[in-house]
């Protein structure tokens, strides 16, 4: 029997995530992109909204031009090649549905999470204020965070996030993405509740959500789907495409749910919250 699907615009589950008492969290709404953005209260809101709005506005312009040249970036459900000449932006989504067999879209908001974070990180680190970021994207997260972090885990939007996942400072900066084949209006051809990643590169967690989601249709799947992330760990993809970072790295966790059944792999800690 299908499930309902939750689509409401009104993402209520911003509203169980608390600020620390030194950090703030802004909103910022351009087009479909909805971001909300925690990091230091040292620094003004308006600031932080002009740096932002400025380079969502650039990237969105930048995605918008090469969809009109290649329209299959948007559109093909397979991998396909970056077209030559292509920003990274553009190239960083096309190598990650690569190696997760998806179309390029899927990692299009953690790409951009992860852009924009790298970008606020680097703002702050020059201003010399505390740089943790944290950059929440439609559920795609990227983390730059020099504390113990928990991140809620949300299988059911109409419930409280009774599971989290712990994360220590050491595990960042890191990506966490999901895809969910009853949250959202995102395309998922699963059946499961909840497919979560963890890696340092977002396009590649966030491509491979999209994958396991997809995969995961009954609860005799979790396990096929854990084998697979075991031989996905090795995959190698730029932590990092918009630094000058050379160091590579593939999944490093993964959380399914569907129905009552979860299952977890990797350097994932699971607490109550």
């Amino acid at each position: 029997m299908p499930k309902d699907i939750y689509q409401s615009p009104y993402r209520a589950y911003r509203l169980d995530t608390a600020a620390r008492d030194n950090e703030q969290k802004i909103q910022i709404i351009i087009e479909e992109t909805d971001l909300l953005i925690t990091l230091t209260n040292e620094i003004h809101k308006e600031e932080v909204i002009v740096f932002c709005t400025k380079e969502i506005q650039e990237q969105r312009n930048i995605l918008k031009f090469w969809i009109n040249l290649h329209p299959e970036i948007k559109d093909s459900l397979d991998p396909i090649p970056a077209p030559q000449n292509a920003p990274l932006l553009i190239s960083a989504m096309c190598k990650a549905s690569s190696y997760a067999h998806v179309g390029p879209f899927a990692a299009v908001a953690g790409t951009i999470a992860q852009y924009i974070a790298t970008k606020l990180h680097k703002y702050l680190l020059e201003k010399n204020y505390c740089s943790d970021v944290i950059v929440e994207n439609g559920g795609d997260i990227y983390v730059y965070s020099f504390k113990e972090r928990h991140i809620g885990i949300m299988a059911n939007p109409n419930e409280h996030c009774m599971v989290g996942i712990k994360l220590t400072k050491e595990q960042f900066p890191l990506a966490i993405c999901s895809s969910s084949a009853t949250i959202g209006h995102s395309l998922s051809f699963g059946q499961g509740d909840l497919a979560l990643i963890l890696a340092k590169n977002a396009s590649l967690a966030d491509a491979l959500a999209t994958r396991y989601g997809n995969l995961l249709r009954t609860k005799q799947d979790i396990n096929h789907i854990l084998t697979q992330a075991k031989q996905d760990y090795h995959i190698k993809m730029k932590n990092n495409p918009f630094t000058e970072q050379t160091e590579k790295s593939g999944l490093l966790g993964v959380f399914l749910q569907i129905d009552e059944t979860i299952g977890a792999w990797g350097e994932i800690e699971l607490i109550a919250l």
